[in-house]
């Protein structure tokens, strides 16, 4: 049976290459495409920045 310690270094691991692979890459999108779906929607409402 795997000791206290060898799980515990699975499950940190395991949250490791999850956050990397999926969770940050993820939230990197999401704040880019936001942050570009709020500009676009303020160009609808008040113009290009030029006008």
């Amino acid at each position: 049976m795997a000791s206290k310690e060898e799980q515990t270094q699975k499950q940190e691991t395991r949250l490791f290459l999850f956050l990397t692979v999926v969770f940050f890459p993820l939230l990197s999108v999401v704040l880019v495409g936001g942050y570009g779906l709020l500009i676009w929607v303020s160009q609808l409402l008040l113009g290009p920045p030029a006008s």
